[in-house]
């Protein structure tokens, strides 16, 4: 290209860029831009146009995600929490459609609960993930410091990881990061206190205790990841059954009335502790499904979560799910489990 021919097309950007900036950012009419340059307001709309073609601008347009606010009333009342739920309405979703709804519905609200100077504990988990994603959009620079709050259990890498999400907020928000290097699940209560004692574990456990937020998911306990990866054996499953588990949340197991029964695993888990947990300001949970309805409401019940993010489907079952008495089989099972050897 000829310099005279690139300087034409140099100036004829910047002309596109002019008229561009006037009516999208300045607001100017077709016809004051117009007067402005000399031109006609008709040589103003082709360049408007070509301005599109070129790239020069860009549309998008944001649709809303509707939450359903009689719900998240409902639930305010009832437990006391804040709850953020995607009013997916009687609309089939599968999985990650429903963790992709959800997260953009609670977005807006859970970056506006991020401020400068916060530590903020981060779990594992494809919701998490999910959310995780859907925060771009809105995050923006702030001194924020992420803490990983559970060490791993993938053999693989996956964008659920406790650390890759670590990873993944303190760039976003250009803020610091610490990761807990370490197995979330320790079958040898030996090495898992040789691994307490490691330098990199030794320095990110006190700060769970200045947590200001911890995002976590919560899983069932059939069918979850620590169940899928297999580290949950068949006589351990049977011994956390007979504990009463309904889930865990962080690797720590509870029963259906939000009560700790960790006891029933014969190993250690290296997360931040369920004590640490119930002292957290603002424990936001994110999750949504069927087999996620009784470890809510046993989490609701017991006051270990502050912040729901949810589905219409999943909050409406947690409202409608018992509550669980001190003489439930579970509970019941869960006092004959005491004397279990570990």
């Amino acid at each position: 290209m000829a310099a005279t021919d690139y300087d034409n097309n140099r100036t004829d950007l910047d002309l596109l860029a002019r008229v561009a900036e006037g009516y999208y950012i300045e607001h100017k009419t077709q016809g004051q831009l117009a007067e402005q340059l000399g031109i006609s307001s008709s040589t103003v709309s082709r360049l408007l146009n070509r301005a599109r073609e070129e790239g020069i601008v860009r549309i998008s347009i944001v649709r809303p995600h509707a939450r359903s606010m009689l719900l998240e009333h409902t639930l305010r009342t009832q437990f006391g929490i804040e709850a953020l739920i995607a009013a997916t309405g009687a609309g089939a979703f599968d999985d990650e459609a429903l963790r992709r709804t959800i997260s953009v519905a609670a977005a807006p609200a859970i970056d506006g609960m991020i401020k400068p100077g916060m530590q903020i504990g981060v779990g594992r988990g494809r919701t998490v993930a999910a959310l995780a994603a859907a925060l771009q959009p809105y995050a923006s620079p702030r001194p924020i410091t992420i803490v990983q709050v559970m060490g791993e259990y993938d053999t693989q890498h996956s964008s659920a990881r406790a650390g890759e999400l670590a990873r993944l907020l303190s760039e976003m928000y250009s803020g610091t990061s610490y990761y807990l290097n370490a197995p979330a699940l320790v079958e040898n209560p030996a090495l898992a206190e040789a691994l307490l004692h490691t330098p990199g574990v030794r320095q990110v456990l006190p700060m769970y205790d200045r947590l200001d937020m911890v995002l976590m998911g919560v899983g069932p306990l059939r069918g979850s990841p620590l169940d899928d990866n297999g580290l949950l054996p068949p006589d351990v499953m049977l011994r956390l059954e007979a504990a009463g588990a309904v889930g865990d949340i962080c690797g720590h197991f509870f029963d259906a009335e939000g009560r700790l029964v960790d006891h029933a695993y014969p190993g250690r888990v290296i997360a931040i502790g369920w004590e640490q947990l119930r002292r957290c300001t603002r424990v936001v949970a994110v999750a949504a499904g069927d087999n996620k309805v009784i470890p809510l409401r046993a989490l609701l019940d017991a006051g270990l979560i502050h912040v729901l993010v949810t589905d219409e489907h999943t909050a409406r079952q947690i409202v409608g799910a018992p509550q669980r008495s001190a003489q439930s089989p579970l509970a019941q099972h869960d006092q004959a489990a005491q004397a279990l050897p570990l």
